[in-house]
């Protein structure tokens, strides 16, 4: 079966099957539902067309689907195999997952008494529609699993069906942690508003109004956030035993697919992390601008950045912890300081941008501010509590995470050669080059088109406070770029510095039969390319060479005298340690 036919065969199985099952579960919601089928015959004609149009389909593709694997080997190991029977596993088992979640929110929801609407998810459906969405979606699930595990005691050939169960376990923590992660949210918010709530109620004295107001409105998250715990938690724990347990085998330890889901966990944590500690930062800055604010005005400002970052930062702690302990356990290679290295540069680069933003916008403000362009009121505490929690976020993170990537570039060893010409290294600075040098170019071109402007005749308004902005930033960038144009000087001129010392003491001795062109050529472009490197000619004619020359590291000698060298020299160079550089050059029976 080759692969645009295998495609279009389970692609039209994976449709077909999913309208069919569709509607079956639309059908017994039906029936289950008794006396409302009568007032329900649109949704009753619909389920029984698809499942009378998608059985038919599902059938024949099925079976032609199965004759091709039970007889080929190669169909049976096929990508699109293994992408299919795993993905119905998760089409199956995602809804699975979901209805018993909208049971269970909505039985925490009648408990707590929340009004009907205010569920997170399964409005509108009765306990028996999520039953039968589960049973159907269970006996699917097992149907697949079950041709799933015979495929895998057959035998199997490639790397396809290994690839794919990784990538569904991962699915399955990711959508595990993803639901884990809402439903705290959810409840630091409602634990949160309810301490706001509390400590209104103590500097107003209005306890019983304000709190029976916040549990009618905000429960709901209350219960939300405990049925995604209750769900959520039974699944990351499963599917983090399950990878665990896989990591016995080298190659899923190993894998390029681990690697990145933990960057991407850790990465993704610490972007909302910083976000949201900014905003915290700005709402305490707020508090402090804003004399008539009160702590519990303070807890509801500060809400929605908490919830946040906590549940963001345990994911941080823990799965950079992971991820660490995975880098440490590398053998101590390249490979294990580039995934050091990689980590540390992107959260560089993440906190030098948030202080570069930090810093712009302060400065700005300020030139405003001296300038009457703007007054001291709420909009203006805010924008400055933003551009001062920008900088006291990003700076600290940058300076922490620059530092040892700029001691481990001076070093004079291998190891420092390596983070020197790492791409990640170049990649970092040339991109900080590239938006210095744009922000340069911009704003030096919008400071002359002003000026230009307003020698023509037609000055914009606020001509002072917009020469000295531009002015600002194309200072700004122009930092930018000059600290990374000198670094990257220093690495090449470090560089350099090595690489000479290291061709001093790698003398190279050229032997020839005679002076032709092309050896001395070969020698003037060593001595060119390489000046520090010692390079001396030795002609055979004068004898074997002696004790200084064979000090050498490395011979390039002509293809003659390999083919046919004097005995003197074949035994010179039978004995000679380094390398041997041979030149393609004519010689009697030797074709090249």
């Amino acid at each position: 079966m080759n692969t645009i036919k295998r495609f279009y065969i389970y692609a039209v199985a994976f449709i077909s099957f999913e309208v069919v099952l569709w509607g079956l579960i639309e059908l017994a919601r039906s029936l289950v539902a008794g006396s409302e089928i009568a007032s329900q015959a649109s949704q009753l004609a619909a389920a029984l067309s698809l499942i009378l149009v998608g059985i038919p389909v599902f059938l024949i593709h099925w079976i032609i689907a199965q004759r091709g694997s039970t007889a080929d080997i190669e169909d049976r190991s096929a990508r699109l195999r293994a992408i299919f029977l795993y993905g119905m596993l998760l089409a199956t088992l995602l809804p699975t997952v979901h209805n018993m979640l909208a049971l269970v929110n909505r039985q925490l929801a009648d408990s707590m008494n929340i009004e009907i609407g205010q569920e997170l998810i399964g409005f509108g459906q009765a306990a028996s529609d999520n039953l039968i969405a589960i049973a159907l979606n269970l006996a699917s699930a097992l149907f697949f699993y079950l041709v799933l595990r015979n495929d895998w005691q057959s035998p199997l050939v490639g790397d396809a069906f290994p690839e794919m169960r990784r990538i569904y376990r991962y699915i399955w923590l990711i959508y595990g942690l993803g639901i884990i992660i809402v439903g705290s949210q959810q409840i630091l918010e409602y634990l949160l508003s309810l301490a706001a709530a509390s400590g209104n109620d103590r500097i107003t004295g209005g306890v019983n109004l304000s709190l029976l107001q916040l549990n009618s409105a905000d429960i709901s998250q209350l219960a939300n956030g405990l049925s995604l715990i209750i769900i959520g938690l039974p699944t990351f724990a499963f599917a983090a035993f399950w990878i665990q347990r896989s990591l016995i085998n080298a190659a899923e330890r190993l894998s390029m697919l681990r690697l990145v889901v933990l960057y991407c966990l850790v990465f993704v944590s610490v972007v909302v992390v910083l976000i949201s500690t900014g905003m915290l930062f700005e709402k305490i800055l707020l508090w402090l601008f804003a004399e008539s604010m009160t702590a519990a005005e303070l807890i509801s400002l500060t809400n929605r950045p908490v919830s946040a970052a906590v549940p963001f930062g345990l994911v941080w702690i823990y799965f950079g912890s992971i991820l660490s302990r995975e880098v440490n356990t590398l053998p101590n290679t390249p490979r294990r300081s580039g995934l050091r290295r990689l980590y540390l540069y992107i959260l560089a680069a993440l906190g030098l941008t948030a202080a570069f933003i930090g810093v712009h916008t302060t400065i700005i403000f300020l030139v405003d501010y001296s300038l009457g362009e703007i007054s001291w009121d709420v909009i203006s505490h805010s924008n400055l509590a933003s551009s001062l929690a920008s900088l006291a976020i990003g700076l600290p993170l940058w300076f922490i995470t620059w530092r040892p990537m700029a001691i481990e570039a001076k070093i004079s060893n291998e190891a420092g050669d390596y983070a020197r010409r790492s791409l990640v290294r170049k990649s970092y600075i040339f991109l900080f080059l590239f938006l210095g040098l744009m922000g340069v170019m911009f704003s030096t071109g919008m400071l002359i088109f002003i000026n230009l402007r307003t020698i023509l005749g037609d000055p914009p308004d606020h001509l002072v406070a917009e020469q000295l902005r531009l002015f600002t930033s194309l200072i700004l960038f122009a930092l930018l770029l000059g600290y990374h144009w000198r670094i990257l000087r220093k690495d090449i001129r470090l560089a350099e510095s090595i690489l000479s010392k290291k061709h001093a003491k790698y003398p190279v001795l050229v032997l020839a039969s005679e002076d032709t062109d092309l050896i001395m050529n070969l020698v003037e472009a060593l001595r060119r390319q390489v000046p520090a490197m010692p390079v001396s000619i030795h002609r055979v004619s004068q004898g074997t060479p002696d004790e200084i020359l064979s000090a050498a590291k490395a011979v390039i000698l002509p293809a003659e005298l390999v083919a046919n060298p004097p005995e003197g020299l074949r035994v010179w160079l039978k004995t000679f340690s380094g390398e041997h550089v041979v030149l393609p050059t004519p010689a009697d029976g030797w074709h090249w």
